[in-house]
């Protein structure tokens, strides 16, 4: 049996709905083991016209502050990279967080700053302002919802977002 190009159309884009639908159940970013507690977590724009990297910047450092809270550790942000899209050509936008999970006895943790434009994680951090309070509230309880976190680590991450608002 031959294969029109019509048909060959068909298969590929059948194929590549099932490539998307795959990476849409996986529950989330990838987190990479990068060695000595630093980890990379790297999110895509779902199309190419997307430039605003801000969400998916939130979104990767959702999915670290997560990924910390499961081992019980601290994250400490070390490079955020963002690569914006040019409208529908090349790749899609992109963040890409590199982080550490860290203990939270670590001399690391108040040794050295956050790089620029990152969020502040430590306990010792500035206090919050509401709206701020209320986005990191609504992410946190998204995440719980996704199944990200189990409700002891929601209680656990809403009570270190709670306390950085006093």
């Amino acid at each position: 049996m031959t294969t029109t190009p019509l048909r060959r159309l068909l298969i590929l884009m059948t194929l590549c709905l099932a490539a998307i639908g795959a990476s849409a159940e996986s529950g989330g970013p990838a987190v990479e083991n990068l060695g000595n507690d630093t980890y990379r977590v790297s999110v895509a724009a779902t199309h190419k016209f997307t430039r605003n990297t801000e969400k998916l910047k939130a979104e990767a450092t959702a999915a670290a502050s997560a990924f910390c809270a499961k081992q019980g550790k601290q994250l400490k942000i070390v490079k955020v990279d963002e690569n914006k899209s040019f409208y529908g050509v090349g790749e899609m936008a992109r963040a890409t967080l590199t982080f550490k999970a860290l203990d939270l006895t670590d001399p690391e943790l108040v040794a050295s700053p956050a790089p620029a434009g990152a969020v502040p994680t430590s306990a010792t951090a500035a206090p919050i302002s509401n709206e701020a309070l209320y986005a990191d509230l609504l992410r946190l309880d998204d995440l719980r919802k996704k199944g990200v976190l189990t409700d002891e680590e929601f209680a656990a991450e809403k009570k270190k977002v709670l306390d950085r608002s006093k």
